[in-house]
């Protein structure tokens, strides 16, 4: 495939994948990258990794997926709330929850605000989205959950704009809570600020 091909099809690529459908070396396709990104033909996001804002299938979302590499993790807290319609404004960041350290990616495409959380809290309640290439995204729940959790545990999203929680199912909510949060004080701490919030267990 020639690299113009290539371009039209991947608005979100890496480096080997540019090698290797191009078919050229690593060191190859690197040079013809960066040359490409100084002409501001592509953006380059971080190490290995590219993007086209430009193109028509392009979301800075869809960086998230390569950004977290080999890590567990999903976009959450107020930038999935906001996806999901529960939160209106718009995040001046892109927030994820990452098994990796917490950590700023600040580019040329948005920032990237990563938050870690442990392993348990990546069981369940995360979804994928329709897009090409793809990314995932915490569910209504999940991502309230998450951002109640940190805002307990690192003082983060600690005031919420007006929330619309229509969507939100209450029930997933406390499951997810229960499977996920195991420290009782803790547990106990952040259903009590659910419940401030307006979310209610049925049990």
């Amino acid at each position: 495939m020639d690299p113009m091909t290539f371009l039209l099809r991947h608005a979100v690529f890496t480096t080997r994948l540019f090698a290797s459908l191009t078919e050229r070396s690593v060191d190859s396709a690197s040079r013809t990258l960066n040359r490409l990104a100084a002409r501001g033909q592509i953006a380059k996001v971080t190490r290995g990794v590219w993007a086209q804002d430009g193109h028509p299938a392009f979301s800075p979302y869809a960086v998230v997926g390569f950004l977290l590499g080999n890590e567990q993790g999903h976009v959450s807290f107020v930038s999935a709330l906001h996806r999901h319609g529960v939160i209106s404004q718009i995040p001046g960041a892109i927030h994820v929850a990452t098994t990796g350290h917490g950590r700023i990616v600040d580019g040329a495409i948005g920032r990237f605000e990563f938050f870690q959380l442990r392993p348990q809290m990546m069981l369940a309640g995360v979804d994928v989205s329709e897009t090409d290439p793809f990314y995932p995204i915490a569910s209504a729940e999940k991502a309230l959950l998450d951002t109640v959790y940190i805002a307990l545990w690192r003082r983060r999203f600690i005031h919420l704009p007006e929330l619309d929680l229509g969507s939100v199912d209450a029930r997933r909510v406390f499951e997810l809570l229960h499977l996920q949060v195991t420290a009782l004080p803790l547990r106990t701490a952040v259903a009590t600020r659910l419940n401030d919030l307006g979310i209610w267990s049925e049990a």
